[in-house]
């Protein structure tokens, strides 16, 4: 598309996580100019909150193939994990950018051939243009000059306590993403062996090689508990701290050990501009992020083992 107006996008799923995307995306300087809803009511209920609290003029639609296809340039994918495959194929058949949540899609069970087969369609769909939301994965873009060699790093860990609803293994699907993205930029694509896993209520916890490096993933939900994120490369351990909330929203990291602390942009911010500039770039001259994707998908799919039937 050209780059002379602000790239059109409709938001898939509006409510939740979705209310989030349609305000970055209209601060950065895109069009939200549609939502779509569970229902008719849910999509008007959603219409009205970004009208009234961010002066985001979008239509409600109940169904996506409802939006008159030249009206929008880029969907948001908010919907929930076993919908993403088919919204983000019926987006590609409209020729429609896509900025999916995290993971690229899943339901329990699902089994490692069907995982294959699905990956297969979109990787070779003819208008295929693809970014996943593992936005978590900027904090080591922000941090690379500091971290030793990929070849040198003997451990990796991460620990992300959240509020969210999820438990048992649902945990993992919901934060796994996170802990792969940053894995994945920190040491690129390896090999795994030797998974453990401890599952509880609250919390899905595993270890396992990757490469030459052993790797601890701690993840909890708990509505009311604390909350917490943190990574460590080798002997580099990061804690990331917030202050303020939606427009005065701020990010920091804090170097483990030492009174150091630097502010960084918001991951979602960086992730979401990243993709209007790709919507915005006429001509194509890269590739999208649906490798980047596919890697994080599989990796979880190999951790989670026995969710895949």
């Amino acid at each position: 598309m050209s780059s002379e107006r602000p790239v059109r996008v409709a938001i898939i799923g509006a409510r939740g996580i979705g209310r989030v995307h349609a305000r970055i995306f209209q601060a950065l300087g895109a069009n939200v100019c549609a939502v779509v809803g569970s229902s008719a009511e849910s999509a008007a209920d959603a219409s009205s909150f970004l009208a009234e609290s961010y002066g985001i003029d979008a239509r409600a639609f109940s169904r996506m193939e409802d939006i008159p296809r030249h009206d929008v340039d880029a969907v948001s994918i908010c919907t929930p994990g076993h919908l993403h495959f088919t919204h983000a194929l019926a987006a590609f058949d409209r020729a429609w950018s896509v900025f999916c949540e995290k993971p690229l899609f899943w339901q329990d069970p699902i089994s490692a051939r069907e995982i294959g087969a699905r990956l297969a369609q979109l990787r070779a769909h003819p208008a295929r243009r693809l970014f996943i939301n593992t936005s978590n994965a900027s904090f080591i873009d922000a941090v690379r000059a500091e971290l030793p060699d990929p070849r040198d790093v003997e451990s990796f860990s991460f620990h992300f306590h959240t509020r969210g609803r999820f438990t048992g293994a649902a945990i993992g699907v919901d934060l796994l993403p996170h802990a792969i993205s940053l894995l994945l930029r920190a040491l690129g694509t390896r090999t795994i062996a030797d998974v453990r896993s401890d599952v509880s209520a609250d919390a899905y916890r595993c270890w396992f090689r990757y490469g030459g490096a052993m790797v601890d993933f701690d993840l909890r939900q708990r509505e009311g508990g604390p909350r917490a994120l943190g990574f460590g490369v080798g002997p580099r351990q990061y804690v990331r701290r917030q202050e303020g909330s939606m427009e005065t929203y701020k990010v920091f990291l804090e170097t483990a050990g030492t009174s150091r602390r630097c502010e960084v942009r918001d991951p979602f911010e960086v992730y979401i501009e990243r993709f209007l500039r790709y919507c915005s770039s006429g001509p194509r001259d890269r590739e999208d992020e649906f490798e980047e994707g596919a890697a994080n998908l599989l990796l979880m799919a190999q951790l989670l083992g026995g969710g895949i039937g």
